[in-house]
């Protein structure tokens, strides 16, 4: 642990912060708006569709590397290499963009880059933040990066819309490349305790190494940690998908209400993700691993509204609010599912590890997250009449899960943050 940060919000995490929320505000505006410029040039919601979803391919393969860069390069160097490679990509799409009319497969390759970027950039953050921040306050810590992660989702969601309507794909361009710039610059300024690590070999036996590595520490030393991480994969895959692909199904279809309606309530479902990382910031130290299977249950609970609104006869405004406030609320639970589990595997994890570790077990989630919006659109469309069927339905198979879970957390002997740390430092 960094002996200077005796605080939470020390120089060198609150710039670290500051760059996240940069870089990812920027990641997410481009992303959208990148997306937009397809929709608005093929005029095809199937090639819209790819180019939001293809591009998680290029996050998934790089995560893993991302990691192993995280714990055998200073991050602070990731970081700005990795923000120097934003700015080369958007120059380099500018250039190729001027020469060929070939718009589309340009655009998705563009998105498959930042995704890239995303995918090394995330769990460099994470395995920085245990050694930032007081011991005492890791929850914490990484509540602030997940409220900062819900921003800029919901952020780049929001601006990629208004600016592309007003100003064009260009601007948009321009603007984010010179914020990558500033990033780079404030890199420069960030001290990460850094320890190096013997390198043999090429670097095709390094990275096998390493995630060799990291893979038996995981089956051997924490097999708990797979099992938390396969928790986290069934919510993503029964309760979340009912938020985010049932919702804007029922408003339109089941309410006959428009998109713009839809927006208002994804709005509003994001905010219910900010509102749980302040309220896990505010918990803090007592946001342990025992926590889980109660956050869990809630969000069972959360979502068993959206069910009955399709079952109960009510006016559309009515279950409209009902649906949204359910989202919302499902969102909640789930950031402070994931801020506990991210806590709860970081102070378990030895330093040298911690990037691999993380960047291997956030794969899944991503998986997930795929996997069940694709399963509910499907399902959806085929349950169109009885909604009902599928909220309920994956309302019982998230309840079983989380019956596993309280029996994972009463028989697993925690650490809990506050007195993590000589895990940590």
């Amino acid at each position: 642990m960094n002996a200077l940060a005796k605080k939470l919000w020390n120089r060198d995490f609150s710039l670290v912060v500051i760059c996240q929320a940069i870089v990812l505000l920027c990641n997410m505006t481009l992303s959208y708006a990148l997306a937009y410029f397809v929709l608005d040039v093929s005029g095809s919601a199937a090639m819209f569709g790819l180019a939001l979803g293809l591009p998680y391919i290029s996050l998934l393969i790089m995560a893993p590397l991302g990691g192993m860069m995280a714990d055998r390069l200073k991050k602070q160097r990731v970081m700005f290499w990795l923000d120097v490679s934003a700015i080369a990509a958007i120059a380099l799409y500018l250039v190729i963009s001027g020469l060929t009319t070939v718009a589309i497969p340009i655009v998705i390759v563009k998105l498959m880059t930042l995704n890239a970027i995303q995918g090394a950039y995330m769990p460099t953050i994470q395995a920085a933040v245990p050694l930032l921040v007081p011991a005492d306050k890791l929850a914490t810590g990484n509540a602030a990066v997940g409220a900062v992660n819900m921003l800029a989702n919901l952020g780049g969601l929001a601006l990629a819309g208004v600016l592309y309507a007003r100003f064009g794909l260009f601007p948009i361009l321009l603007t984010c490349a010179a914020l990558y710039i500033g990033t780079a610059i404030m890199d420069l300024f960030i001290r990460v305790p850094y320890q190096k690590q013997s390198s043999t070999g090429s670097i095709g036996q390094m990275v096998k190494a390493d995630m060799s590595q990291a893979g038996r520490f995981m089956v051997k030393e924490k097999p708990i940690f797979i099992k938390f991480v396969a928790i986290m994969f069934m919510l993503l895959v029964t309760v979340a998908p009912v938020a985010m692909i049932g919702i804007p199904v029922l408003i339109t279809g089941y309410l006959g209400m428009g998109m713009d309606m839809v927006g208002i309530s994804q709005s509003i479902m994001m905010s219910g993700g900010l509102i749980g990382g302040i309220v896990a910031g505010a918990l803090g130290s007592r946001l342990t691993i025992t926590k889980l299977p109660l956050f869990l249950l809630f969000s069972i609970i959360a979502v068993l509204p959206i069910g009955l609104v399709s079952l109960v006869a009510m006016p559309a405004m009515l279950a409209f609010i009902v649906m949204t406030a359910a989202s919302a609320l499902v969102t909640l639970f789930q950031i402070m599912l994931t801020i506990t589990l991210i806590t709860y595997v970081q102070t378990e994890t030895p330093t040298e590890l911690r990037g691999k570790v993380l960047s291997l077990l956030t794969m899944l989630p991503f998986l997930a997250t795929a996997l069940g919006q694709s399963l509910f659109g499907v399902l959806f469309e085929r349950f169109y009449a009885m909604p009902w069927v599928l909220v309920f339905g994956a309302a019982v198979l998230a309840l079983l899960v989380a019956v596993y879970a309280r029996g994972l957390t009463s028989s697993e002997k925690t650490v809990g943050v506050a007195g993590a740390a000589d895990v940590i430092s």
